[in-house]
């Protein structure tokens, strides 16, 4: 399964949807994709076919204004390197939200890598599936938000091995990261997310563009300096 986060074209309001076939269909319920992670596997799996059977509406992928596929509502653990910080959740945002520069900043560096997305009750968190993730930082380590998407990507669609991450600025290399499937480097952290972001960019000037590349976790372009 792989499910977004989007602004419908009907009303203005965040959707969750499911891709398929190149297309994104709205899911017809009236819960967003947190609450549809507050059941197990099968209330997932139950939703995606619902999707599919009977969308609220049709909107080919390229043409989706995609928001971060989940809201936390508590801080986001983010392994960057060998360090653990805490995300507020108002710092969390979608692919298509651009990297806006904080006041006074006028540079972001790329810490790159991939998020767990963690389901169910908090008696009983389980593994759902994985999603992109890029923490932007000035040249002081202050935060600039925390990009997240394009889609959360279930287990079954992967191949179960290491999953790789590359950056790229106008198709020149800048870093690549690889983590383990494992979830080892969660060291038992159980949040709606967890990210770890094990490697980091030169610093980016305001009108470059880093092109994330996940693989099977899908793929992702933002303007440095630009708020949507």
């Amino acid at each position: 399964m792989r499910w977004v986060t989007y602004l419908s074209p009907s009303g203005g309001m965040e959707r969750p949807g499911v891709i398929d076939d190149g297309c994104v269909f709205g899911y017809p319920g009236e819960q967003g994709f947190s609450e549809l992670l507050d059941g197990d596997r099968h209330t997932l799996a139950d939703a995606y076919q619902r999707a599919l059977a009977s969308p609220v509406e049709i909107i080919v992928e390229f043409e989706t204004r995609l928001c971060a596929p989940i809201v936390p509502s508590v801080p986001v653990p983010a392994r960057v390197g060998t360090e653990w910080v805490n995300i507020e959740p108002a710092m969390v945002r979608g692919t298509d939200e651009g990297a806006a520069l904080p006041s006074g900043a006028d540079a972001l560096s790329a810490a790159i890598g991939v998020a767990a997305v963690f389901g169910g009750t908090e008696d009983g968190k389980e593994h759902v599936g994985y999603t992109l993730a890029c923490l932007w930082r000035t040249p002081e380590a202050e935060c600039g938000g925390l990009s997240v998407g394009p889609a959360v990507v279930t287990p079954e669609e992967l191949d179960r091995s290491s999953l790789t991450v590359t950056a790229s600025v106008e198709d020149k290399p800048l870093a690549t990261a690889s983590v383990d499937d494992e979830l080892l480097w969660t060291d038992g952290r159980r949040s709606s997310l967890v990210a770890v972001l094990p490697a980091q960019t030169r610093l980016l000037t305001p009108g470059e563009e880093l092109f994330l590349d996940g693989g099977p976790l899908g793929e992702f372009e933002v303007r440095i300096g630009s708020a949507v």
